[in-house]
């Protein structure tokens, strides 16, 4: 039963019809996360200077053209800066819809960026208005220093110069620069580059700069943290580091203590040498070479007393006890016994032969 249901199984799949669907997802490696590697690597050939810059940083002179997304210039603080650098002869290109780095080139959904009232007044003061197209607008030729660029621009922002019609492409001078806006980034990213005149017009707005200078590409959404703290916080670090390093070299002789050059000697009581000397003996034949020199004096010293007294023939251990006041065990093993068991027994044993001697004088 089980083999007929597996071949019956075999049979229903090899039966199936399927078809192969090919989908683009995009780009691999630094294509996928810089769209703008195509464009750097052309104009490099060329013999430019390129920035790739992946977050926001103020242009310098050296700098001759910038192609920035729209959505990065959103505070008083990146306008100003840019302002005063297209004045002194920089060629800045904004580029409004399909600008930023996170649009994918297989995406179909862009959405148009928030404008905001910082840049609308940077263009107002170049003589550039932005708008909604109030749907797609589509361009097939860019008119530029009298040349005429095939190009598939499609965009729902218009741009214009103030008084004029509205299309996908302005460039104006302002001051000793120029400002060149773009609604749609797509001629320039990976995927359209190679497209129409895309390329020949990039190249185009990079000669038309009246000053020699680096070429930047920026792609970057915001502000970095460690961007900051590297411009801004490395004073402060530094300082710090110069006080922690004085505190060290106030407070740390040499980072340790000095050695003395000569050691203390400790003087030592005459109690410690015997303690000393007591536990050499122990650890050598439990004192029994200490204990043995008194004993033979208190057995000499007790029978001269023992025949003075008359008591010569009686019990000799008893006689001691007597005496010093002990019970008789305890002097027969204080007379008798070879080495104590232990410390203790040694130390009774000690004060019970010191008894008896100090009576038997």
């Amino acid at each position: 039963m089980r083999r007929g249901w597996a071949m019956v199984l075999a049979l229903f799949l090899v039966g199936c019809d399927y078809t192969e669907v090919t989908r683009e997802i995009g780009y691999k490696g630094k294509a996928r996360v810089n769209p703008w590697l195509a464009a750097e690597r052309f104009v490099a050939r060329y013999g430019y200077v390129v920035k790739s810059l992946p977050a926001w940083r103020a242009p310098e002179v050296d700098d001759a053209v910038w192609f920035v997304p729209a959505s990065i210039l959103s505070n008083q603080s990146f306008t100003r800066q840019v302002d005063s650098w297209v004045d002194e002869g920089g060629h800045l290109v904004l580029l409004v819809e399909h600008a930023d780095s996170e649009t994918s080139d297989w995406s179909r959904d862009s959405g148009v960026p928030m404008i905001e009232g910082a840049l609308t007044d940077l263009l107002g003061d170049a003589g550039i208005e932005l708008g909604e197209a109030g749907g797609a607008m589509k361009v097939s030729e860019i008119d530029f220093e009298g040349r005429s660029y095939q190009v598939a621009a499609e965009s729902q922002t218009s741009v214009a110069e103030a008084g004029g019609s509205p299309g996908v492409f302005v460039s104006v001078r302002k001051g000793d620069g120029q400002v060149t806006v773009l609604t749609d980034a797509r001629l320039f990213r990976n995927r359209w580059i190679g497209d129409h005149e895309h390329a020949a017009l990039l190249d185009a707005l990079i000669e038309s700069t009246g000053y020699e200078g680096d070429v930047g590409f920026l792609r970057g959404s915001g502000l970095s943290l460690w961007g900051l703290l590297g411009n801004h916080l490395w004073p402060v670090l530094l300082g710090l580091g110069a006080v922690v390093v004085l505190w060290l070299w106030k407070n740390f002789s040499r980072f340790g203590p000095v050695e003395t050059a000569a050691a203390e000697t400790t003087l030592r009581g005459y109690e410690h040498h015997l303690e000393a000397l007591g536990d050499f003996q122990w650890r050598l034949d439990r004192a029994a070479g200490l204990l043995a020199p008194v004993r033979g004096q208190i057995v000499e010293r007790g029978q001269r007393v023992a025949a003075r007294s008359g008591r010569r023939d009686d019990d000799f251990f008893q006689f001691l006890a007597d005496r010093a006041q002990l019970p008789r065990e305890r002097v027969f093993r204080a007379l008798v016994e070879e080495s104590p068991a232990d410390p203790a027994i040694l130390t009774r044993t000690t004060s019970d032969l010191q008894r008896l001697l100090q009576v038997l004088h």
